[in-house]
């Protein structure tokens, strides 16, 4: 599994396709686009999938992207579909709440050269709400991790090989593909770059939300990959060890964080106790 027969900063880099999979995104989402445009790396494509979004966020999709379509129900099925509609020899997936340092895709594109199958790269949580502070402190913790990671960036012929995106999952897609990669032998690595997530939770209330929401299809990713959900999803992770000095500077951002923590598996676990939707895709393990 070789990297590509290319210098990334020749005359002729390969294409890289940024495919975005969104939903009513438009309150981050031209600052994300712009920053995609404002990259060090000078040749990619903008891929947008927009599932019908009604708050503006298709017509900004249209003023900054190469190729724009609309599809649902959910984000595998989105990236699938521009991932077929794409060119790009190399494919990121991004958030449209995403705000990417200049030289992420650059940063990337040399770790694919150096001979990597895929790459991951550091999410960096970014508000000023308390659970955005504390959505920072775990991220960080997870900076440069092996155990609880997702590559995003990657050569296509990897990301066919390994069948895609499973459509029938909401919770855990990422790290399901992660997975699947690992298990057939391709090599990642973490690029040394910095990808700014803005839409972080701004109330207790979202968080609740969310993770319920996951809660609910997050049984079909531990029916596939229990030994690897068994760890990545416990209440106090190895990593956390990393951030216990900060945390117990601050008394506020201690008890917030782990506040937080009671109440993201308490949602999660109240979802699954509810079990998936009616209208749920069928998963291989449900057949």
């Amino acid at each position: 599994m070789s990297g590509i027969d290319a210098n990334p900063i020749a005359s002729s880099p390969p294409l890289v396709s940024v495919i975005i999979a969104c939903k009513n995104s438009a309150l981050y989402f031209e600052r994300c686009l712009q920053s995609v445009r404002r990259q060090t790396y000078p040749n990619l494509e903008i891929v947008v999938v927009d599932n019908f979004s009604t708050d503006g966020t298709y017509e900004i999709a249209q003023k900054y992207a190469d190729k724009v379509f609309q599809l649902g129900p959910e984000r595998c099925t989105q990236f699938n579909h521009g991932f077929r509609q794409s060119a790009g020899e190399l494919i990121y997936r991004i958030g449209p709440d995403y705000l990417l340092e200049p030289d992420v895709i650059q940063k990337c594109v040399e770790k694919i050269h150096a001979g990597y199958d895929a790459v991951a790269v550091h999410n960096r949580s970014v508000g000023e709400s308390l659970w955005a502070q504390v959505r920072y402190v775990e991220r960080e913790s997870y900076r440069n991790d092996r155990s609880i990671v997702a590559v995003r960036f990657m050569k296509r012929s990897v990301f066919e090989a390994v069948g895609m995106f499973d459509e029938s999952l909401i919770a855990g897609e990422d790290f399901d593909l992660h997975n699947r990669l690992v298990v057939a032998g391709y090599q990642w690595a973490h690029a040394d770059a910095v990808e700014n997530h803005l839409g972080e939770p701004k109330s207790i209330l979202e968080v609740w939300h969310k993770f319920y929401y996951y809660g609910r299809t997050y049984g079909r990713y531990r029916a596939k990959h229990r030994g690897v959900a068994k760890k990545q999803f416990v209440f106090f992770r190895p990593t956390y060890r990393k951030i216990q000095r900060q945390l117990m500077a601050s008394p506020k951002l201690f008890a917030a964080f782990y506040f937080y923590l009671a109440v993201k598996y308490l949602a999660g676990l109240a979802g699954m106790l509810r079990g998936a939707p009616r209208n749920f895709p069928v998963g291989p393990e449900s057949r």
